[in-house]
Protein backbone atom coordinates (compact mmCIF):
# COMPACT_ATOMS: atom_id res chain seq x y z
CA UNK A 1 0.00 0.00 0.00
CA UNK A 2 1.29 3.45 -0.86
CA UNK A 3 0.28 6.13 1.63
CA UNK A 4 2.31 9.02 0.28
CA UNK A 5 5.57 10.42 1.53
CA UNK A 6 4.87 9.23 5.08
CA UNK A 7 4.16 5.58 4.18
CA UNK A 8 6.70 4.32 6.71
CA UNK A 9 4.89 6.13 9.53
CA UNK A 10 1.52 4.72 8.45
CA UNK A 11 3.07 1.26 8.23
CA UNK A 12 4.25 1.57 11.85
CA UNK A 13 0.62 1.98 12.97
CA UNK A 14 -0.45 -1.04 10.90
CA UNK A 15 2.41 -3.14 12.31
CA UNK A 16 1.47 -2.01 15.81
CA UNK A 17 -2.13 -3.18 15.28
CA UNK A 18 -0.84 -6.59 14.21
CA UNK A 19 1.39 -7.01 17.25
CA UNK A 20 -0.07 -4.72 19.93
CA UNK A 21 0.60 -7.21 22.74
CA UNK A 22 4.21 -7.86 21.67
CA UNK A 23 5.13 -4.37 20.45
CA UNK A 24 7.98 -2.91 22.55
CA UNK A 25 6.45 -0.50 25.07
CA UNK A 26 7.68 3.08 25.21
CA UNK A 27 7.82 5.27 28.31
CA UNK A 28 4.57 6.85 29.45
CA UNK A 29 4.19 10.51 28.56
CA UNK A 30 4.46 12.91 31.47
CA UNK A 31 1.81 15.34 30.21
CA UNK A 32 -1.21 13.01 30.62
CA UNK A 33 -3.51 12.08 33.47
CA UNK A 34 -3.18 8.38 34.29
CA UNK A 35 -6.01 6.34 35.74
CA UNK A 36 -5.91 2.69 36.80
CA UNK A 37 -9.59 1.86 37.25
CA UNK A 38 -11.12 -0.07 34.33
CA UNK A 39 -14.71 0.97 35.11
CA UNK A 40 -13.66 4.63 35.26
CA UNK A 41 -12.04 4.28 31.82
CA UNK A 42 -15.28 2.81 30.45
CA UNK A 43 -17.29 5.69 31.93
CA UNK A 44 -14.91 8.37 30.66
CA UNK A 45 -14.73 6.90 27.17
CA UNK A 46 -18.47 6.30 26.97
CA UNK A 47 -20.67 8.79 28.77
CA UNK A 48 -18.63 11.44 30.58
CA UNK A 49 -18.70 15.02 29.27
CA UNK A 50 -15.65 17.25 29.39
CA UNK A 51 -15.24 20.99 29.71
CA UNK A 52 -17.61 23.90 29.53
CA UNK A 53 -18.97 22.83 26.13
CA UNK A 54 -19.72 19.34 27.48
CA UNK A 55 -18.01 17.32 24.76
CA UNK A 56 -17.93 13.55 25.06
CA UNK A 57 -14.67 11.70 24.40
CA UNK A 58 -16.09 10.66 21.04
CA UNK A 59 -16.86 14.32 20.20
CA UNK A 60 -13.30 15.38 21.02
CA UNK A 61 -11.81 12.62 18.88
CA UNK A 62 -14.08 13.59 15.98
CA UNK A 63 -13.25 17.29 16.30
CA UNK A 64 -9.54 16.49 16.27
CA UNK A 65 -9.97 14.23 13.24
CA UNK A 66 -11.82 17.08 11.51
CA UNK A 67 -8.62 19.13 11.68
CA UNK A 68 -6.69 16.33 9.95
CA UNK A 69 -9.35 15.79 7.30
CA UNK A 70 -9.49 19.54 6.69
CA UNK A 71 -5.83 19.39 5.66
CA UNK A 72 -6.51 16.32 3.52
CA UNK A 73 -9.31 18.02 1.61
CA UNK A 74 -7.05 20.99 0.81
CA UNK A 75 -4.50 18.76 -0.95
CA UNK A 76 -4.73 18.41 -4.69
CA UNK A 77 -5.24 14.91 -6.06
CA UNK A 78 -1.54 14.36 -6.75
CA UNK A 79 -0.66 15.09 -3.12
CA UNK A 80 -3.35 12.95 -1.48
CA UNK A 81 -2.10 9.69 0.03
CA UNK A 82 -3.61 6.58 -1.53
CA UNK A 83 -5.10 3.60 0.28
CA UNK A 84 -6.56 5.43 3.27
CA UNK A 85 -9.91 3.69 2.82
CA UNK A 86 -8.20 0.32 3.35
CA UNK A 87 -6.79 1.23 6.75
CA UNK A 88 -9.84 0.34 8.86
CA UNK A 89 -9.89 -3.25 7.58
CA UNK A 90 -6.14 -3.71 7.90
CA UNK A 91 -6.09 -2.41 11.45
CA UNK A 92 -9.23 -4.28 12.55
CA UNK A 93 -7.93 -7.55 11.13
CA UNK A 94 -4.66 -7.11 12.97
CA UNK A 95 -6.27 -6.18 16.28
CA UNK A 96 -8.90 -8.93 16.25
CA UNK A 97 -6.44 -11.56 17.43
CA UNK A 98 -4.48 -9.18 19.64
CA UNK A 99 -7.09 -7.53 21.87
CA UNK A 100 -7.79 -9.56 24.98
CA UNK A 101 -10.25 -9.31 27.83
CA UNK A 102 -10.99 -6.80 29.29
CA UNK A 103 -9.87 -4.59 26.40
CA UNK A 104 -12.30 -6.24 23.98
CA UNK A 105 -14.89 -3.76 25.33
CA UNK A 106 -12.86 -1.07 23.59
CA UNK A 107 -12.19 -2.90 20.30
CA UNK A 108 -14.09 -0.52 18.01
CA UNK A 109 -12.66 2.55 19.74
CA UNK A 110 -9.11 1.23 19.39
CA UNK A 111 -9.67 0.44 15.68
CA UNK A 112 -10.97 3.96 15.02
CA UNK A 113 -8.19 5.58 17.07
CA UNK A 114 -5.43 3.67 15.29
CA UNK A 115 -7.00 4.31 11.88
CA UNK A 116 -7.12 8.03 12.75
CA UNK A 117 -3.51 7.88 13.94
CA UNK A 118 -2.50 6.34 10.60
CA UNK A 119 -4.44 8.92 8.58
CA UNK A 120 -2.96 11.70 10.70
CA UNK A 121 0.52 10.39 9.96
CA UNK A 122 -0.26 10.02 6.23
CA UNK A 123 -1.23 13.71 6.11
CA UNK A 124 1.01 15.36 8.72
CA UNK A 125 3.95 13.03 9.23
CA UNK A 126 5.20 12.64 12.78
CA UNK A 127 4.27 15.99 14.32
CA UNK A 128 3.23 16.84 17.85
CA UNK A 129 -0.57 16.83 17.76
CA UNK A 130 -3.55 15.09 19.34
CA UNK A 131 -3.39 11.85 17.36
CA UNK A 132 0.36 11.49 17.74
CA UNK A 133 -0.18 11.75 21.51
CA UNK A 134 -2.93 9.12 21.27
CA UNK A 135 -0.58 6.78 19.39
CA UNK A 136 2.16 7.26 22.01
CA UNK A 137 -0.31 6.30 24.74
CA UNK A 138 -1.18 3.09 22.90
CA UNK A 139 2.52 2.33 22.35
CA UNK A 140 3.12 2.79 26.08
CA UNK A 141 0.44 0.17 26.80
CA UNK A 142 -2.39 2.54 27.69
CA UNK A 143 -5.87 3.36 26.47
CA UNK A 144 -6.71 7.04 25.84
CA UNK A 145 -10.16 7.59 27.30
CA UNK A 146 -10.84 11.22 28.14
CA UNK A 147 -9.85 14.83 28.59
CA UNK A 148 -8.88 16.70 31.74
CA UNK A 149 -9.62 20.41 31.35
CA UNK A 150 -11.65 22.73 29.15
CA UNK A 151 -11.32 21.38 25.61
CA UNK A 152 -9.95 22.73 23.28
CA UNK A 153 -8.32 25.65 25.07
CA UNK A 154 -6.53 23.78 27.79
CA UNK A 155 -6.15 20.36 29.23
CA UNK A 156 -4.51 16.97 28.94
CA UNK A 157 -5.42 13.54 27.73
CA UNK A 158 -6.58 10.97 30.27
CA UNK A 159 -5.27 7.43 29.76
CA UNK A 160 -6.06 4.13 31.41
CA UNK A 161 -3.15 1.84 32.28
CA UNK A 162 -3.89 -1.57 33.81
Amino acid sequence: MKNGIYSNLVEEVIQFSNSIMDFPKIARAQNIVIINQYEEAKRLAGTEVFGEDEYTWSDIRQLEMGKVKGKLYKLDSTQKPRGLDELTGLIADGLRSQITHPYHDFFETVVVDLRNCAINRAINGEVENFYEQVFRIYKAGGFPCGWDGDYPDEGRLIAYFA
